[in-house]
């Protein structure tokens, strides 16, 4: 069974006065429940849910068989996957054929839970500088290096580090 897709008319931003093209969009259905996937991904095994291994190449294997029935998968916790591509434009809908379909790819949107607890703790740390393929380890051996000199534009903590919590 092949992915899904649907047509869409789609105007160049640029041209608004000119007709605009068919494109090729992707069509996804409604993710299964929860408790649903967990059951078509232990179906006819015997490992249980603390083995992350075993259960990873499961869902992975459910995964796909989501996609090939043009799905999109969500996996509690974790988040949804989803098939993306675009498409070649053409005048006329005639026209159109899956060759045009290019840029296939697996997109993922985390679960809010790990979205918002990730962005929560998130912080950020220089861990160095590569420039014409020489790394140097901080960002301060980098500006005695090169000669640089501080700006309040860029403010370091005592020991150097960018620590950037996000608001």
């Amino acid at each position: 069974m092949g992915i899904p897709y649907k047509m869409q008319r789609k105007k160049n931003p640029q041209k608004r006065t000119e007709p605009g093209k068919w494109y090729a969009v992707p069509k996804t259905g409604t993710p299964v429940e929860d408790k649903v996937m967990s059951r078509m991904a232990t179906a006819d095994t015997t490992v249980a849910d603390f083995e992350l291994e075993g259960s990873a190449k499961l869902i992975s294997k459910w995964l796909y068989t989501q996609f090939m029935n043009g799905k999109r998968a969500r996996v509690p916790g974790l988040g949804t996957f989803r098939i993306t591509f675009g498409s070649e434009g053409v005048d006329d809908i005639r026209d159109f054929h899956t060759g045009l379909i290019r840029n296939v790819k697996i997109a993922f949107i985390p679960d809010s839970d790990l979205r918002d607890k990730v962005l929560q703790d998130i912080t950020f740390e220089n861990a160095g500088v590569e420039e014409d393929g020489v790394y140097y380890g901080s960002l301060e051996n980098y500006k005695q290096v090169k000669g640089l000199t501080d700006s309040p534009a860029e403010p370091d903590d005592e020991e150097g580090e960018q620590g950037i919590p996000n608001p």
